[in-house]
Parts: C-alpha cells; sequence; structure tokens
C-alpha cells in the first residue's frame, strides 16, 4: 500500500499578530532613564516614551516635560538604548562596526482612525479613542493597570518601522531604498539571503542578519 504526502512550503513568516498596548506609553510607569548627551556628559532622569511620536518624557517636579533632543547622544532604559532621530527616539536594536539597524515604535493613527484599505477611505471605527494626556499621570509618574479591566476594543495599535543607518546616513529598511545603494553585482549576494523564504523585510532578526552583509 502506497502512502502519499503532501508536502507544503513552510515559512518562517507567518501573518504577524497586530501589536497594541492599553496605554500610548513605553512603560506604565516613569523609570530611571540615563541620558548621554553629546559631548560624554551624563544625567539620571525619570522618563517614559511618549508613543505618539515616540517622544522622549522626563519628570521634573512631578511634572512632564518633553525632552529636546538636539544636545542628545544616547538615552538608556536599563540594557535597552535608544538614539535621537530627530524629534522622536529610536531603539538600537544592532550594531556591526560603524552600521546600525534602529527601530522607531509609534501609534499606528491609520488603523487608530478605524482607516479602510486606502481606497475607501476612512469608516467611524476609531471614534472615542482619545489619547491619554501627559497630566493623567500621577505626581509619582504612575498608572496602575488591571488586565482584568482592560478594555481591548480601545487598545492602542501600534506599528514599528525599521532604519538602517549606513555611512551616517539613515535609510529606510525596505529593499528598493537598500538595494539601490549597490551595484548590480553586490545586489545579487544580497538577494541570496532577502529571496530566502525564511528572510522577511518586516522580520527583526532578518534585518539584523542582512545588516551584517551591507
Amino acid at each position: 500500500m502506497m502512502s502519499f504526502f503532501l508536502c507544503l512550503p513552510i515559512f518562517a513568516q507567518q501573518a504577524q499578530e497586530e501589536e497594541t498596548t492599553p496605554i500610548p506609553y513605553a512603560f506604565p510607569q516613569y523609570r530611571k532613564a540615563t541620558v548621554t548627551m553629546m559631548f560624554g556628559s551624563k544625567k539620571e532622569v525619570m522618563g517614559n516614551i511618549y508613543l505618539d511620536g515616540s517622544k522622549f518624557y522626563f519628570l521634573k517636579d512631578s511634572i512632564a516635560i518633553e525632552a529636546g533632543l538636539s544636545n542628545v547622544s544616547r538615552v538608556a532604559f536599563g540594557d535597552t538604548l535608544y538614539m535621537p532621530v530627530d524629534t522622536s527616539l529610536a531603539r538600537i536594536v544592532a550594531t556591526d562596526r560603524n552600521k546600525m539597524l534602529i527601530c522607531i515604535r509609534t501609534i499606528d493613527k491609520y488603523k487608530m482612525k478605524g482607516s479602510n484599505d486606502g481606497i475607501q477611505g476612512e469608516d467611524k471605527r476609531g471614534e472615542g479613542m482619545a489619547f491619554f494626556q501627559l497630566d493623567m499621570f500621577s505626581s509619582m509618574g504612575f498608572i496602575e493597570l488591571n488586565p482584568e479591566n482592560i478594555d481591548k476594543t480601545k487598545l492602542f495599535p501600534l506599528k514599528r518601522e525599521y532604519f538602517f543607518i549606513l555611512d551616517g546616513e539613515i535609510i529606510p529598511a525596505k529593499e528598493r531604498p537598500v538595494m539601490k545603494r549597490y551595484t548590480k553585482a553586490q545586489r545579487k549576494i544580497l538577494k541570496e539571503t532577502t529571496e530566502d523564504r525564511f528572510w522577511s523585510w518586516k522580520d527583526e532578526e532578518s534585518l539584523v542578519k542582512l545588516l551584517k552583509l551591507l
């Protein structure tokens, strides 16, 4: 008796679950952050990241203040390191010699508005999802979260945008912007990696592997 097996392709990248958060902040409370300035000096503050634009806020006399980032080199929350990109904080995902992979995580306002596929415009699903205001933090900078009481219909949708820093230039981690930097022969070598079925431009681990080849 013969047995037949149906072989289906196995993909490393399955449909990714939508990332959400009950509050538009990276942390439920302000926590110690070490800020390194451009000329090397450091200061300790109680900070947080406001995900509406990935803004860096710190407490001064119990008041949340947005930090100017023009003179900031790095911000560390524990072992996680961030760097300024314009007015946003980007998490440093990986480094390789003088190259970097960074990620900016923000609220996806397009999804929050209840937009459709971009063809038929916006519907009303996102109404009532007003942003938390900064003054909703108590004097201790804390928001108490009870998982049982979280209204899952009003979670904030998040998006992650990845960038490579190559030769001091910030390049979106997408095929066209990356590939156009290289010759035809170089692109052929890179595509041996990017066209592998287990590799994805939307996957962080995949992008880390590519960083080493750039």
